[in-house]
């Protein structure tokens, strides 16, 4: 197409026209890949792009949070702006997903060496009921008592007082001994 026939267009025809070449250049990769290839590539594509516009969607609303108390000495009620003002924020943040998702989708050429999964994070079992491992508990450790300078063993304030009583130490023979 020529400047003189761009111009020409209105804006519905240029959206039609747009629309179709996008959908050529969609059916192209899907070709290129094929299906079963190309719904991996969309869901990746789709999960990067999310994963990073959230991170960067989280940073701004801790950047908003920690601003929207001057609204106040404009008069306006910091609740109400951070709620509207998120709102937009996120509404953004969705356009840009989309964006960035079809706008690499419709790029991506596919690769000579086909890509294989591997898992990263190790599954743990911790939380689920059923779980076919066991979990070995550890018994806890004890610190050994405390020598003093005469050599004799020195008390704990919360340990049980050695003179039978059945109170802490720190509460019967020891309170007269002060901060020891």
């Amino acid at each position: 197409y020529g400047d003189a026939e761009l111009k020409s267009l209105d804006k519905r025809m240029l959206a039609e026209m747009l629309s179709e070449r996008a959908e050529l250049r969609y059916r192209e990769r899907e070709e290129m890949f094929g299906a079963d290839v190309f719904r991996e590539v969309e869901r990746s594509v789709l999960l990067r792009n999310v994963d990073l516009r959230w991170m960067d969607h989280i940073d701004a609303m801790d950047d908003l949070r920690s601003e929207i108390g001057l609204q106040a000495y404009a008069q306006r009620n910091p609740i109400n702006e951070y709620r509207i003002t998120g709102a937009d924020m996120f509404d953004e943040m969705i356009a840009e997903i989309r964006e960035g998702t079809v706008r690499t989708i419709l790029s991506v050429i596919p690769r000579e060496k086909a890509v294989q999964r591997v898992q990263v994070a190790r599954e743990t079992g911790e939380g689920f009921s059923g779980q076919s491992r066991r979990v070995i508990k550890r018994p806890p450790v004890q610190k050994p008592k405390g020598i003093t300078v005469s050599g004799k063993e020195k008390i704990g304030r919360n340990e049980p007082c050695p003179c039978g009583s059945g109170k802490k130490y720190k509460n019967c023979c020891g309170a007269n001994h002060g901060a020891q």
